[in-house]
């Protein structure tokens, strides 16, 4: 069967950007309850009308700095109680700095938003998540994973790093309820590329991101699709 109906998704990053494509598309394809986070109040409140407007129900914000440990178990706390059934960890942001001039402090922030608070969220919820008759774990990473690139360093680093968690995870839960996917993304629509004079048109779709992570939901537990990569149709820039 696929992701009870009753169970919530959580997304994380949710204000704008990746994660608000991904909440309004969920909000648009699936009758689950939703539930955003991220660190800007503001935003997720106007992701939230948006996915009412897609004809979802008022989405639950939740406003947390997921690299704060008291925000972080809070947040776990209010999301065990409500049923929550997949995890959809989107939360990060892209650094485009070349890995001979990032600074060691930029290594280590990167690290810690990128990857640690996925991991720290994800170790986190595991146990409520286990105890569904179906779960998913659902990560946003990058082609940057895949092979390092000079042009954004500590960035590659982090999702490197990420990616190995995903796997170690994917590996880790297969006698479970919990079925872990990696959507690795090359260069996709979201406010990065703001300002950089780049067309819209040239990058891949941020709600095809939450097309795919709503058929996710609909998937029996029979099936874990592990790894799914997004490119831009002609390629990268």
């Amino acid at each position: 069967m696929a992701v009870a109906a009753v169970a919530g998704i959580l997304i994380t990053g949710a204000s704008q950007g990746i994660g608000r494509s991904i909440a309004v598309e969920l909000a648009r394809s699936l009758p689950n309850p939703l539930i955003l986070t991220a660190r800007n109040q503001d935003g997720l409140e106007e992701t939230a009308r948006l996915c009412e407007s897609a004809g979802g129900m008022k989405p639950e914000i939740i406003c947390c700095d997921l690299t704060d440990s008291a925000e972080l178990k809070e947040l776990v706390n209010r999301v065990s109680e409500r049923n929550c059934g997949v995890l959809v960890n989107n939360a990060g942001y892209f650094l485009p700095v070349a890995v001979l001039e990032n600074t060691i402090e930029e290594f280590r922030e990167q690290f810690e938003v990128n990857a640690l608070s996925a991991i720290r969220l994800t170790q986190a919820l595991l146990p409520h998540l286990s105890n569904q008759a179906e779960a998913r774990a659902v990560f946003i990473c990058s082609v940057t994973a895949q092979k390092g690139q000079a042009r954004c360093g500590a960035y590659s680093v982090s999702k490197h790093a990420l990616n190995g968690y995903i796997q170690s995870l994917r590996e880790a839960t297969q006698d479970t309820s919990v079925a872990v996917t990696s959507v690795i993304l090359g260069q996709t629509h979201s406010p990065s590329w703001d300002g950089l004079g780049v067309d819209p048109e040239r990058l891949a779709d941020a709600e095809d991101v939450g097309r795919i992570i709503a058929t996710l939901c609909t998937l029996s537990e029979r099936s874990c699709v592990e790894e799914i990569v997004i490119r831009p149709q002609q390629g990268d820039l």
